[in-house]
């Protein structure tokens, strides 16, 4: 698992505030409510998901795995009365010093794990008996159907930032449909008259909605709520295994530990 390092971790949120309004926030907000307590976010990054959550005064730490993002992380924090409590760690290997009430697992980070079943095993082991998981995943429809072309770079992502400098990402990936795998390399540009360019690589992988369940079920968790698209209003569709021109392959799912 690569960390985001460099340029990937300073433009990782502009992109993400160009084409996504922080839709999880709600989410986890309602989810905290019901689950209150000591939470964990895994893959706080800079704090795009976690800041706001502190700021609404809600118990929750951080984990991430680059030095680079938590320092972004900091300096976002440092108006806070309190500093956060962040962790440098590797969320397959890191073990706290008490457990959690909650877990959170947003912006599908469980998907660059190499182990997907062994890293929810071991943050089964992070709750408290009980304890609740708030996890989100994702099925890579465009390169699976090949909209998005194997082995060739396209335009990802796109943004202005705050000093009016343009920001690009450009990707091009492999796909291994048999072993449920997508690999990704990553051109970062930014214009100006100081360039910038970063490149980096990363592996993914992916389940079928209809796999998740045993997966959950085999890491010693008991799903209580699941929906598509960050719509919770909505169930999951018919056949979740298949892109429709609703339902963008995007599955969150609530559950609970059982404890062993």
């Amino acid at each position: 698992m690569q960390p985001y390092l460099s340029l990937e971790a300073e433009l990782h949120d502009h992109f993400w505030a160009a084409e996504d309004d922080a839709s999880e926030v709600p989410l986890i907000t309602e989810f905290l409510r019901t689950h209150p307590g000591r939470t964990l976010e895994i893959g706080c990054g800079s704090g795009r998901l976690t800041l706001p959550l502190l700021q609404a005064g809600f118990e929750i730490e951080g984990l991430e795995l680059s030095a680079d993002m938590l320092e972004i992380f900091r300096t976002r924090a440092s108006h806070l009365p309190t500093q956060p409590t962040l962790h440098l760690a590797d969320m397959s290997n890191w073990q706290p010093t008490s457990p959690y009430n909650s877990l959170l697992a947003p912006a599908f980070t469980l998907q660059l794990s190499a182990d997907p079943l062994a890293t929810l095993r071991h943050w089964h082991t992070w709750l408290i008996p009980g304890g609740a998981l708030y996890l989100t995943l994702f099925i890579p429809f465009a390169e699976m159907d090949g909209h998005l072309p194997a082995k060739r770079w396209y335009a990802d992502h796109q943004a202005t930032l705050p000093d009016g400098r343009r920001a690009r990402l450009e990707t091009r990936h492999s796909i291994d449909l048999r072993h449920k795998i997508l690999h990704r390399q990553h051109r970062y540009r930014v214009n100006g008259t100081h360039p910038q360019q970063y490149r980096s690589a990363q592996t993914l992988r992916w389940f079928m909605a209809d796999e998740i369940p045993t997966l959950l079920t085999q890491a010693g968790f008991q799903i209580t709520k699941a929906f598509p698209d960050f719509q919770p209003h909505l169930p999951l569709p018919q056949n979740p295994n298949l892109q429709t021109e609703t339902y963008d392959g995007i599955l969150t799912f609530h559950a609970l530990q059982n404890p062993t």
